[in-house]
């Protein structure tokens, strides 16, 4: 066994966050700032990347629980109220409904991965480039903005990225410039679709955001967004492309696409399931069923017709996230228990009063800079409440705050959207890792352009609703 290090030292600044949150609420009675510490306590320790993250949220979540339940038996014993709840009432803040989203796609993707599918379809669109790396790069662009409005941001670039490394180390180039340029057109591709990021889906459903309001007013940002960032990112990367040699060419794209075919079984059935996925998407909100309801029942339907392989696909599934999210959703709903995001939503009420444009910009550029230093999605859930306390003021706040937890993804660090750490992970894996300042170079400055005409975007809607 690897001898602990930093998980020591973690372990005694727990111990110590655990003993001060009990004091607090045993002694002061103040559970809504015992929660607090343990809350920030959790994502500092998250933030250092020295302990695994999936078991300090799990284990945030559950000294939460344990403060709560404390503070509900101190309260019964002194038949007062100081804010605490019994453990179900904590875990019932989970947001269940995302969690079996994740889990549905992760095992669609991982049957139509495994099937050769995605292959199929990288090899058809690749061969059209004929080795004009610059022509790939563009067709590799486009079809991650495609698959991303009907994956979340994590799927896409784990569908997108190994088809993305296997194809340029066939042709001899260089894979990191493209990798760094899928994730960050993923993470705005994703902006105009309730599935596209798990962050759309728990804004949407806390706010009750119409899902065709939110592809119509944001696809064609969406679109603005792709058509200025290409030219950047071709001038930036002009540099590192070529043209491969012709032999070598011929030697890769000579071979059929039916080649990539696995099992022919699980072939079709992932090309069903994957049109089922798109039209559901596409006509479910208008008869208000849910995407999550959609990607389940499809992913129970290949699971069955797998059989015997049933398993293989569920171990495929990202388990680490589900407990993280799991985890993250039950500090969140602690918050909320105990009030802390009713005062934030008070505070930030009164300090956009009913102005409008100030709210959206407020909600543009303050999550999108929380969001550059932690991950997109506890600042999605953390702010969603308050969103839904501000949609009277305009209904564009909703959008403005998903807008802002995507484009913040990739501004000043990589670390705040799980697309760019898959692609790092992968070039990682490769031997030929993502430099760290190359990532913050290009995303920061695609960033800042994405925020500045989101905003116009944004501020223009509302005069054109009239609010």
């Amino acid at each position: 066994m690897q001898r602990p290090g930093s998980e020591v030292i973690a372990s005694i600044c727990v111990a110590v966050m655990t003993a001060i949150a009990l004091y607090m609420t045993v002694v002061d009675h103040n559970v809504p700032g015992a929660i607090l510490i343990i809350f920030v306590g959790t994502y500092l320790l998250i933030s250092t990347e020295k302990v695994n993250r999936t078991a300090m949220s799990l284990l945030g979540v559950a000294i939460a629980g344990v403060v709560l339940f404390v503070a509900f038996e101190v309260g019964k014993a002194l038949g007062i109220d100081i804010g605490g709840v019994e453990f179900t009432a904590l875990i019932e803040h989970i947001e269940w409904t995302t969690i079996f989203f994740i889990i549905a796609m992760s095992v669609i993707v991982s049957v139509a991965a495994a099937s050769g599918l995605f292959q199929y379809i990288a090899l058809r669109i690749a061969a059209r480039s004929q080795g004009d790396h610059r022509q790939l790069f563009i067709t590799f662009l486009v079809f991650v903005s495609g698959i991303s409005l009907f994956f979340d941001t994590t799927s896409t670039m784990l569908i997108a990225a190994p088809l993305t490394i296997e194809i340029c180390k066939a042709l001899e180039i260089d894979f990191k410039p493209f990798l760094v340029s899928e994730a960050i057109v993923c993470n705005f591709s994703s902006i105009p679709s309730i599935v596209g990021a798990v962050p759309n889906l728990v804004i949407a459903q806390e706010t009750q955001l119409n899902v065709g309001f939110l592809f119509v007013l944001f696809m064609p940002l969406s679109i603005i967004l792709f058509l200025v960032s290409l030219p950047i990112l071709l001038r930036w990367y002009g540099s590192t492309f070529g043209t491969t040699e012709e032999h070598r060419v011929d030697a890769v794209f000579s071979i059929s696409p039916t080649t990539m075919i696995k099992d022919r079984w699980d072939f079709n059935i992932s090309a069903a399931a994957i049109i089922f996925l798109v039209v559901g998407f596409a006509i479910g909100p208008a008869f208000e069923v849910a995407p999550p309801m959609i990607a389940l029942v499809i992913a129970g339907f290949l699971l069955l017709l797998s059989h015997e392989r049933a398993n293989e696909f569920l171990n495929k599934v990202g388990w680490p996230t589900v407990f993280f999210l799991a985890g993250l959703f039950g500090l969140v709903g602690a918050l909320s228990i105990t009030g802390i995001i009713d005062a934030i939503g008070a505070g930030i009420g009164s300090l956009v009063g009913n102005d409008a444009s100030f709210a959206t910009v407020f909600l543009v550029w303050i999550p999108a800079m929380l969001s550059a230093f932690l991950d997109n999605l506890p600042v999605s859930a953390v702010l969603a409440p308050i969103a839904r306390d501000l949609v009277h003021i305009s209904p564009v706040i909703p959008l403005a705050l998903i807008f802002a937890v995507n484009i913040g993804g990739y501004i000043f660090t990589p670390l705040g959207s799980p697309a760019n750490m898959v692609a790092i992970g992968l070039s990682e894996a490769e031997h030929d890792p993502i430099p760290f300042i190359e990532f913050v170079k290009i995303g920061t400055i695609l960033g800042f352009i994405h925020l500045a005409i989101g905003t116009g975007y944004l501020l223009l809607v509302n005069s054109l609703l009239g609010v």
